[in-house]
C-alpha cells in the first residue's frame, strides 16, 4: 500500500512517527555528543587529578628529604659545638695533671727531707721531735687534701667528656702506636723496645677519631 492509498489518519500517524524518529535521532545525536564531551572532560579531570596527586607526593618527598637533611645538619652542628667545648677543656685537664704530678713530687721530696727538717728545727728552734713531726704531718695532710680536691675536679671533667663520647687514649705500658701516640723522647729501659714508659700529655679520642694524640716517652729505639 502506498502513502497515497493509505487512509488519511494512517498517513498522519506515519508522518508523526517519522517526525518522532527524526527527533529521537537528533536527541540521541546530541546525547552522544554530550556524553563524548563528558567523557573527554572526565578523562581530562582524571589526568589533572592524577598530576596534582603526583605533584603533592613529590612535594611531600622533597619536604621529608629536606627535614632529614636539616636534622642531619643540626646534629652535625651540635656535635661540632660539643667537640669544640670538649677541646677547650683539654688545657684545663693538662693543668690539673701537671699540678697533681707536681704535688705528688713535693710530697715525695717532703717525706725524704722530713728527718733532716725535724733535726734542723730541734737544733735551731728548740722544738721537740714530736712537735716537728706534728708540723710535718699537718703540712702533708693539707697538701694531700689539696691534691685530692684537684683529682676530684679532674675526674669530674673526664666524666663530662666521657658523657660526650670523648675518652682518653691508653698510653703507659702500651706498645707505641703512631695512630694514637707522639713520641717526644726515647729512653733506654729494661722493657721491650717501643713500650710507652710515661704519658707526658693525655690524648683523647671520640669513637675512632683522634682529637689529640698522646705525647709519650718510649723505651728503646723506634723503628722508622
Amino acid at each position: 500500500m502506498t502513502r497515497d492509498l493509505a487512509p488519511p489518519n494512517l498517513a498522519a500517524r506515519i508522518d508523526a512517527l517519522q517526525a518522532t524518529i527524526v527527533a529521537l535521532e537528533k536527541q540521541i545525536g546530541r546525547a552522544g555528543r554530550e556524553q563524548l564531551k563528558a567523557n573527554v572532560l572526565s578523562e581530562t579531570q582524571a589526568d589533572l587529578l592524577a598530576a596534582a596527586i603526583e605533584s603533592l607526593r613529590a612535594a611531600e618527598e622533597r619536604h621529608a628529604t629536606e627535614i632529614v637533611a636539616d636534622r642531619q645538619r643540626v646534629h652535625a652542628a651540635v656535635s661540632d659545638a660539643r667537640l669544640a667545648v670538649s677541646r677547650a677543656m683539654f688545657p684545663a685537664i693538662d693543668g690539673l695533671d701537671e699540678a697533681i704530678r707536681a704535688g705528688r713530687a713535693t710530697l715525695g721530696h717532703a717525706a725524704r727531707r722530713e728527718s733532716a727538717d725535724a733535726l734542723l728545727r730541734r737544733l735551731l728552734l728548740g722544738t721537740s721531735e714530736s712537735d716537728a713531726h706534728r708540723e710535718v704531718d699537718a703540712l702533708h695532710a693539707a697538701l694531700d687534701a689539696w691534691l685530692g680536691g684537684l683529682a676530684m675536679v679532674r675526674r669530674r671533667m673526664l666524666d663530662a667528656l666521657a658523657a660526650e663520647g670523648v675518652t682518653t687514649i691508653e698510653a703507659k705500658g702500651q706498645t707505641f702506636d703512631p695512630r694514637h701516640h707522639i713520641a717526644v723522647e726515647v729512653v733506654a729501659a729494661n722493657v721491650s723496645s717501643g713500650t710507652v714508659l710515661q704519658e707526658i700529655r693525655r690524648g683523647f679520642v671520640v669513637g675512632t677519631r683522634v682529637l689529640r694524640h698522646a705525647e709519650v716517652s718510649v723505651a728503646g729505639t723506634l723503628q722508622q
